[in-house]
């Protein structure tokens, strides 16, 4: 069975875990055959491409200004940003690794509010980069959905595709996602005890899930308490084949193949 995490941060491990490279190293060993790595600043470009280019076909990299990360100087973070994504654009060729998505961008109230203005720009903003340069982009919204929901809403013109990373709406609002044309990260928190994503993704076509790890953070069962790794992508795997009752093989199959199509892996 191949196997894809769409969404980890390999290049940042935690303290105490192994290196990046035995993390990629391991991943691949247990079946997983590509990794996706999650820009969140400027200072995550050089660590995760530096991986992406140890790897070649099979760690790709993300771009963008994560919501936390945005702060009184963001438009200069998002120049530095967007100079990198559209200098990748000019100059692609087999031999180097290139972005596959714009970003974790979004919305998070969780902490703080302060910000939260300048989150609406740079969220419209790095939409406004997708768009123009055809690329999906990868969501991060916590505490915010209806927030997000009207720049998303507003935005859409049948171009914006992308993916819910680590998805924890209702099932109510996991309709209005899929109106939008937009897919669903599961994670480790799918096999949470009273966890609510289990009534989600039986709600939702399969067609329209991927499955991730947003490692080092959020380890599934057993692994739960312990950094993350993309190595345990088919636990989250056999969990949603579980939740659905269909096979793991047909649930790698299936979303593997859907990461393949939105990220054009």
């Amino acid at each position: 069975m191949n196997w894809i995490d769409t969404h980890a941060h390999t290049y940042e491990p935690s303290q105490g875990q192994e290196s990046s490279r035995v993390l990629v190293e391991r991943a691949l060993a247990a079946g997983v055959c590509k990794q996706i790595m999650g820009g969140v600043d400027m200072a995550s470009v050089e660590p995760a491409m530096e991986l992406c280019r140890a790897f070649p076909d099979t760690v790709y990299p993300t771009i963008g200004l994560h919501p936390t990360e945005v702060r009184a100087d963001y438009v200069q973070a998002l120049d530095g940003l967007y100079n990198c994504l559209s200098a990748d654009a000019g100059q692609k060729s087999d031999r180097n690794p290139h972005y596959v998505a714009v970003g974790e961008i979004g919305m998070d109230l969780y902490h703080d509010k302060a910000f939260f203005k300048e989150q609406q720009d740079a969220f419209r903003t790095q939409l406004h980069w997708a768009k123009e340069l055809k690329l999906p982009v990868v969501l991060h919204v916590r505490n915010a959905f209806e927030e997000a929901w009207h720049i998303l809403k507003g935005e859409q013109d049948g171009t914006l595709k992308g993916v819910f990373h680590c998805y924890s709406g209702s099932v109510e609002q996991s309709a209005r996602v899929l109106d939008l044309g937009f897919m669903f990260g599961i994670g480790g928190v799918l096999t949470f005890k009273n966890a609510g994503l289990p009534e989600v993704v039986r709600n939702v076509p399969l067609s329209s899930l991927v499955l991730e790890t947003d490692a080092p953070w959020l380890a599934p069962v057993p692994y739960r308490g312990q950094p993350n790794e993309s190595s345990y992508i088919p636990v989250i795997g056999h969990k949603l084949a579980e939740i659905l009752g269909w096979t793991p093989e047909e649930i790698a199959d299936a979303t593997t193949a859907n990461a393949c199509r939105l990220f054009g892996l």
